[in-house]
């Protein structure tokens, strides 16, 4: 499970976030909870635990690689079902380790990779992140067909989110440009094509029907803005 961990405090007869922190491990955030002595006295002040997962975002069938085959059906290509592998959470070593555990019983013309945002989200290093992609670039290659073809996506921005309004929208964002330029030098390393969705995603911030009903992933609109742009680039 990915879990994550907030302090609530009761106020006028509701809880609410007692600060806009969210802890990682419980641990900390009963660490965190135990120095407000002050709200402790006056108030029920207490560790909430929630998971990741119940962020549930779109519909299959609006998710971008489902999406991005439906516009190449209207420029003329003819794509298959995609087979989408990662799930909502993962970060680069939970897409490893599936891949790792997944009897794969055919190659792929084209290959898709888009990971990291739960890298950044749960604090993991820029080394360990690159260490990872080396490691994805061999899983891939042994996933395509000797002339498939491999684009990195680039990692969106939730920080523009209302999600993201918990946390510093500042060094989300600067955070997130790091992984995303590891992956612009990957990419460029390996002579793969890379697309930057990033920029779609932080309009968010002022067009809310970019988002999902969650409040935090990317709507059916948004998902098809990131399909035209992966497929103008990839394929076009």
């Amino acid at each position: 499970k990915s879990m994550i961990y907030c302090v609530v405090w009761k106020r006028d007869d509701k809880y609410e976030m007692f600060t806009n922190t969210i802890f990682e491990s419980e641990e900390k955030a009963i660490e965190f909870k135990d120095k407000q002595k002050s709200m402790r006295k006056k108030h029920d002040c207490r560790v909430v635990e929630f998971d990741y997962k119940y962020f549930k975002g779109v519909n299959e069938n609006e998710r971008w690689p489902n999406q991005f085959v439906e516009v190449a059906y209207e420029n003329g290509l003819d794509f298959e079902k995609p087979e989408i592998i990662a799930e909502t959470g993962w970060k680069t070593y939970d897409l490893l380790n599936a891949i790792s555990e997944t009897n794969f019983t055919q190659k792929y013309d084209y290959v898709s990779l888009l990971i990291g945002v739960n890298n950044q989200f749960n604090s993991r290093s820029i080394d360990e992140f690159e260490e990872d992609l080396n490691k994805l670039m061999d899983k891939m290659n042994s996933l395509k067909k000797s002339n498939g073809n491999i684009i990195i996506v680039s990692i969106p921005d939730w920080g523009y989110t209302p999600f993201g309004n918990s946390y510093n929208r500042e060094v989300i964002s600067s955070e997130i440009n790091l992984f995303n330029n590891s992956l612009i030098n990957f990419a460029n390393s390996n002579g793969l094509k890379y697309v930057d969705v990033t920029e779609i995603s932080r309009r968010a911030l002022n067009e809310s029907n970019l988002l999902a009903s969650d409040n935090l992933h990317p709507s059916g609109l948004m998902y098809l803005e990131w399909a035209k742009k992966i497929y103008e680039t990839w394929i076009d």
